[in-house]
C-alpha cells in the first residue's frame, strides 16, 4: 500500500510541476529585468548571504537565471543550474550541480569550471570564507 501511495504522490507532484511551469516562465521574464536580482537574493538569504565572499559576489552579478530541475523520479534527486552572462571570470554560460539520492548517501556532481586565464582559484582550493563557518565538502 505504501509503495502504491508513494507512486500516486509522485504522479500528482509531476502533474503540478508541469502546471507551475508557465508561472515560473513568467517569473523568469520579470526577474530578468531586475538588475543584480540573483546576487541580491543570495545576499539576503540568512545563511547563504554569510557564505558569499567579495569574489563570489563579483561573479554572482553575472547570473541571469537559475533553474532547479527535479529528476523524473522526484525521489532520486535534482539539479541546480546557474546561467551566466558573459563574464571576465570563466568561459561557461551554465554551471550545474546535481544531487543524486542513493542508498549509500547523496552523490554530488558539478560542472568543471573553465576559468579564464588568471581567474581560477589556486589549485582548486576555495578562498577563505567570512566568519566561523563549517566547510562544505564536495566530491
Amino acid at each position: 500500500i505504501n509503495e502504491e501511495a508513494s507512486e500516486k504522490v509522485l504522479e500528482v507532484e509531476q502533474k503540478y510541476n508541469e502546471l507551475r511551469k508557465p508561472v515560473y516562465d513568467k517569473r523568469h521574464d520579470i526577474i530578468k529585468s531586475i538588475p543584480d536580482f540573483w546576487l541580491t537574493a543570495f545576499l539576503s538569504h540568512p545563511v547563504l548571504g554569510e557564505l558569499l565572499t567579495e569574489e563570489d559576489q563579483k561573479m554572482f552579478k553575472h547570473i541571469n537565471s537559475l533553474e532547479v530541475e527535479d529528476c523524473k523520479d522526484l525521489k532520486s534527486g535534482y539539479s541546480i543550474t546557474f546561467n551566466f552572462n558573459p563574464n571576465p571570470y570563466f568561459e561557461d554560460t551554465k554551471l550545474t550541480k546535481t544531487f543524486t539520492f542513493l542508498d549509500e548517501g547523496i552523490k554530488i556532481t558539478a560542472t568543471q569550471i573553465k576559468w579564464k586565464e588568471d581567474m581560477g582559484l589556486p589549485n582548486g582550493v576555495n578562498h577563505e570564507k567570512k566568519g566561523n563557518k563549517r566547510q562544505f565538502a564536495e566530491e
